[in-house]
């Protein structure tokens, strides 16, 4: 009877729940739920919207008027009205975040800036808002942080890309920087700059850089300032030949790049082709015929390649434009010692030594006239080079004419130039 009761007791129980159940009504979903809350809110905005028209207009009115404290007041009186729907989040959170922040109130200023962005993440200003904030407070993490959002949210803004790039590079966040360099060269192949932060996040990690440059190259070779930049780069590791031929062909494609030129000069004369250093120095010369260290550099040049007749022409050349210059007597000066080096056997004789007098002429005019590396030189001749006493004592007879001396070699014949002889 006992198990009787107790089952009747159960079944009743259950009747009960069913019935109940029966008459609530079905559980709503979120998004009913939503559509309920805002379809209040609207209904209350509108029943209000004569206080959030009169409290938006104060309040606007008391920030321009810089009373911020009276301008935070009625944007409040916004949020009592439930006033604030998405239209007007531009017109509040914004500003309440800049009273805040002009009240020195920081922390408060964030929390209305990233409740506006919660609701408005496509504003701008109010990116940018926060991002001044966090610069005044000087919170270099939470800015780049705010950077990353702000960039997910405009992937196309590429002035913001690279401004990203940057401060990843000098975070020292090497491969994000790398990253975002990367996707940014794509729309902009051309961007030094990216090539660059790039570059640097390679390097950085330790890792290939001419192997980064080759890549950009090969994608874009008419990009002149990422084939400069490979070219310089295999210059610094010694493959000159390889760095040549990159730059022949910028110079190929641009024929009045005269800092490639220059370049093509310095790497031509590591690998010991001096006509062609010549044929580059001529253009240089061409395009800028006022540049007396072109002289010089044609002068070492002709030098170089033996050719002392032209090497002695371009050092006049270069005494002429700049009679004022010491270097330009220390550049002739170096062609007669040329000139006499060549002409000597292993003990110079008189006609080497009067050569040599020459050289020593020259270099001492460039040290008077402010050239100071050319004093070891003078030393050198001075000692072991220039006729001494007892040359001129025997050779005097043979040589002197009307106080000057001549060398009579054959090799010599075609300097015109003559030194004084020490008087009696």
């Amino acid at each position: 009877m006992k198990l009787k009761a107790v089952s009747f007791i159960v079944m009743g129980i259950m009747l009960f729940t069913m019935v109940i159940s029966a008459c609530m009504p079905p559980q709503a979903t979120p998004e009913e739920l939503a559509a309920i809350e805002k379809a209040r809110k609207d209904s209350v905005r509108k029943a209000n919207s004569r206080y959030c028209m009169k409290h938006l207009s104060f309040a606007t009115e008391y920030y321009k008027n810089k009373a911020y404290a009276d301008a935070l007041f009625n944007y409040k009186k916004l949020f009592e009205y439930e006033c604030v729907d998405e239209a007007m989040a531009k017109n509040v959170y914004v500003y309440m975040g800049n009273c805040y922040r002009e009240l020195e109130s920081i922390d408060s200023a964030i929390i209305f800036y990233d409740e506006g962005l919660a609701i408005i993440p496509g504003d701008k200003y109010l990116w940018d808002s926060k991002l001044h904030a966090l610069g005044v407070m000087g919170d270099d993490e939470a800015v780049l942080q705010t950077k990353i959002a702000k960039y997910a949210q405009f992937p196309e803004d590429a002035v913001l890309g690279m401004e990203l790039a940057n401060d990843y590079l000098a975070a020292g966040m090497y491969d994000e920087a790398k990253s975002l360099a990367d996707a940014l060269l794509v729309n902009d192949p051309d961007n030094k700059d990216l090539v660059f932060i790039k570059r640097e996040a390679v390097e950085s990690t330790g890792g290939d850089v001419i192997g980064i440059l080759e890549e950009e190259y090969e994608k874009n070779p008419a990009n002149i300032s990422n084939a400069t930049d490979l070219g310089r780069e295999l210059l610094a590791v010694g493959e000159t030949n390889r760095a040549i031929n990159i730059f022949e062909g910028i110079l190929k494609e641009s024929p009045g790049m005269t800092n490639v030129m220059k370049t093509l000069v310095q790497a031509y004369g590591e690998i010991g082709k001096t006509k062609d250093v010549i044929t580059i120095l001529k253009k240089l010369n061409t395009a800028n015929p006022e540049d007396v260290r072109i002289y010089f550099d044609m002068t070492e040049a002709y030098i170089a390649d033996g050719q002392l007749k032209s090497a002695m022409t371009w050092a006049g050349k270069g005494i002429k434009m700049d009679s004022d210059n010491g270097q330009a007597y220390a550049n002739r000066a170096a062609v007669y010692e040329a000139v006499g080096v060549e002409c000597s056997g292993a003990v110079p004789d008189f006609d080497d030594k009067l050569v040599f007098m020459m050289a020593y002429e020259d270099y001492t005019t460039a040290k008077a006239k402010g050239y100071g590396k050319v004093r070891n030189k003078i030393e050198f001749l001075k000692e072991a080079r220039i006729p001494q006493s007892g040359d001129w004592f025997f050779n005097t007879d043979g040589y002197v004419k009307a106080g000057k001396a001549k060398p009579k070699k054959e090799c010599y014949k075609w300097l015109n130039r003559s030194v004084a002889a020490p008087k009696k």
